[in-house]
C-alpha cells in the first residue's frame, strides 16, 4: 500500500470529532508554506483516547471497552483516574473486529 492510501486508510478509520480536527488544522495551516512534514500536519492529534472516544472509534458500547480492559483484551495506560487508550492498539483492536468478509476485501485491495 502506498503512503497516501495508507493515510487516507487512517484518516477514514478516525472518529467523525478526529476528522473535524484535523481538516481544521489542515485549512489553517494549509496555507503557511508549500511543504509540510508528515508530524507537522499530525501533531495536533491526539495519542490517547479515553474511555467514551475508544468506544466510539471501536464503534461499541463504553461497557464493552470497560469490559475488555478488564478482561485484558486492550491494553490502557491509566492518567491520574482516568484510563486512556494508545491509538495503535484502537487500530489492532479495530482490525480484530472487523467481519471476516471485510478483512478479506480489505487484503484484497
Amino acid at each position: 500500500m502506498n503512503t497516501a492510501e495508507k493515510i487516507y486508510n487512517e484518516i477514514v478509520a478516525m472518529p467523525v470529532s478526529e476528522r473535524e480536527k484535523l481538516f481544521a488544522i489542515i485549512a489553517r495551516k494549509g496555507f503557511e508554506k508549500d511543504y509540510y512534514k508528515y508530524e507537522e500536519v499530525f501533531e495536533d492529534i491526539p495519542q490517547t483516547f479515553t474511555i467514551k472516544e475508544a468506544a466510539e472509534y471501536l464503534e461499541v458500547a463504553e461497557i464493552t471497552v470497560r469490559r475488555w480492559t478488564k478482561e485484558g483484551k486492550l491494553p490502557f495506560s491509566v492518567v491520574g483516574k482516568n484510563y486512556v487508550y494508545s491509538v495503535e492498539n484502537l487500530r489492532r483492536r479495530k482490525q480484530l473486529s472487523k467481519p471476516r468478509k471485510e478483512q478479506t476485501l480489505s487484503q484484497e485491495r
